[in-house]
């Protein structure tokens, strides 16, 4: 290699690094991207998706004990707390439609938040999806 094109290469893979790194943050910012994906520059900025809830209404019985009876079920809860968008919580619902007692599902997810300034710790709400049976 010569002298120029290492010097080309000195800018060229920090400034492919930064655009990266910046089309991460916009779309973590603006959609429902968690700050961990894309390389996980926001890994410690949240609480890990593992502790979000997964709130189903109308079901007959308790979601664990559906998801220790229906195994497709117990598999995709950790990919609808992944990645809580509007695919993934009508599919959910499409799964527990059997157990439920009426022809509407609410399916929510809620992260957990907490508040280091005043030592409080709440739930909110990410993404919530009305499930009509058909």
């Amino acid at each position: 290699m010569t002298r120029k094109t290492v010097k080309l290469y000195t800018y060229i893979v920090p400034i492919v690094a930064l655009v990266v790194v910046c089309i991460h943050f916009i779309l973590a910012g603006t959609t429902k991207l968690s700050p961990w994906k894309g390389g996980g520059f926001g890994m410690y900025a949240e609480v890990h998706y593992y502790y979000s809830d997964l709130v189903i209404g109308n079901l007959n019985k308790p979601l664990d004990s559906i998801i220790k009876q229906d195994r497709q079920v117990a598999e995709f809860v950790m990919d609808v707390k992944r990645t809580p968008n509007d695919l993934t919580l009508k599919h959910m619902a499409e799964l527990v439609s059997k157990y439920a007692n009426s022809d509407t599902l609410t399916v929510q997810i809620w992260k957990p938040s907490v508040d280091s300034k005043s030592s409080t710790y709440s739930r909110e709400l990410v993404n919530q999806y009305q499930y009509i049976k058909p």
